[in-house]
């Protein structure tokens, strides 16, 4: 926990020390001709909805973005949705410099199954038993089950938005973000065989909850009423997180802390959003 406490305060303050440069690297975006633009005043405020969502789909005999072994196999096939929506308030305390206030909601699908033809030569000679297979062991055959898993996860966020005309542009403007989020996450799973539920007992439950700081950038497009179109991309972060695992048939409980970085472009967590600002009274 205080190496998290640690990485969080070292991101914040270096993107709150770039919220706070007026030249530098900021300004290769900036017209020579026009000089430093606002794109954001301060003292708006914006009504904000952002979301996104994607299916992928694995097939055992088609090509196709499979997102796992299965379809590389040519053994199995299955179905991938992640989707993800969250509205927020946002508070332009300074010219292109917002501090937003979120609330989130996120979660996905997945399932995944072996081909119906391969099912019963992998499965031959498999103890069905769960317990009577880990007692005997099982070295001489393959087990492979289909499985159903899904997750669903509410949190809340606040995040600190730099906004930047992009070369003197009124309409189109980059930004960068810092967002410091917590949540709750529930994640329910039980094998599958012929594409339905097997047996109820088998089935796991994980609770989460996590916290921990993301840095993002994207773009934003100004539309003629006073609204905004947003393309959000996660960069990197770091995340704290506590499992709480229970499984049905023995009622038994596993528990598991762990502290992750991450330094790659999370193109799942890809989102579209629309703003709508309310101009500030002028004092």
């Amino acid at each position: 926990m205080k190496r998290l406490s640690f990485v969080t305060a070292i991101l914040f303050v270096s993107v709150s020390a770039l919220a706070q440069n007026e030249r530098g690297i900021l300004n290769r975006f900036t017209d020579p001709e026009k000089g430093s633009t606002v794109f954001i005043e301060k003292g708006h405020r914006a009504i904000n909805l952002t979301g996104g969502y994607r299916s992928i789909k694995a097939g055992g005999d088609a090509a196709s973005d499979g997102y796992s072994i299965l379809s590389l196999l040519n053994i199995g096939e299955g179905e991938f949705v992640n989707y993800s929506i969250s509205p927020s308030f946002s508070l332009f305390f300074k010219d292109d410099v917002s501090l937003d206030f979120r609330l989130e909601y996120s979660g996905y699908k997945l399932d995944a199954d072996i081909r119906a033809d391969l099912r019963e030569v992998l499965n031959m000679g498999v103890i069905d038993d769960e317990e009577e297979r880990d007692s005997i062991g099982n070295l001489l055959n393959i087990h492979i089950l289909g499985r159903h898993m899904s997750r669903k996860a509410w949190g809340t966020a606040v995040a600190l938005r730099r906004y930047m005309s992009f070369f003197g542009s009124k309409t189109i403007g980059l930004f960068g973000e810092a967002r410091i989020y917590g949540e709750y996450g529930r994640i329910e799973s039980y094998p599958l065989r012929d594409g339905n539920q097997e047996q109820l007992n088998k089935s796991r439950t994980s609770d989460i909850w996590a916290t921990g700081l993301k840095l993002g950038a994207g773009i934003c497009v100004k539309l003629r009423d006073n609204s905004a179109l947003t393309l959000s991309i996660p960069l990197l972060g770091a995340t704290y997180s506590y499992t709480s695992q229970r499984k049905a048939k023995t009622d038994s409980k596993a528990h598991l802390s762990q502290f992750n970085i991450s330094r790659d472009v999370d193109y799942l967590a890809i989102q579209i959003g629309y703003s709508h600002y309310i101009q500030g009274k002028k004092r």
